[in-house]
């Protein structure tokens, strides 16, 4: 109930990207590992990977990076996707800087 009353002042944006992040909160590998929940249909340019794939440094980082190509507002002007994507991309961004000052809070 809390969760609906919630939802009335966010943006249908906002609110896939709150159960996107919910969990996960500045977890780079869990939100690159659930990325296609959030991505939009067309959004063909990104391969999921598996948690496996997301276990050292160098694999984070280029699975990152290939988020970043997907989801940038830069790729995306005048697209209605972009609202959303800015969104994701704030919150890849985030995680990721997280995970660059302390590695071992994974």
């Amino acid at each position: 109930m809390l969760k609906q009353e919630q939802s009335k002042n966010l943006t249908p944006e906002e609110i896939k990207i709150r159960d996107w992040t919910q969990g996960k909160e500045r977890n780079i590998r869990a939100l690159l590992g659930s990325l296609h929940n959030v991505l939009w249909d067309g959004a063909d340019r990104w391969n999921q990977p598996s948690m496996g794939d997301l276990l050292t440094p160098d694999q984070i980082k280029k699975h990152y990076r290939k988020a970043c190509l997907v989801v940038h507002p830069d790729k995306l002007t005048g697209s209605p996707h972009l609202p959303l994507a800015k969104m994701v991309f704030t919150e890849l961004n985030d995680a990721y800087s997280k995970y660059q000052n302390d590695p071992s809070t994974l």
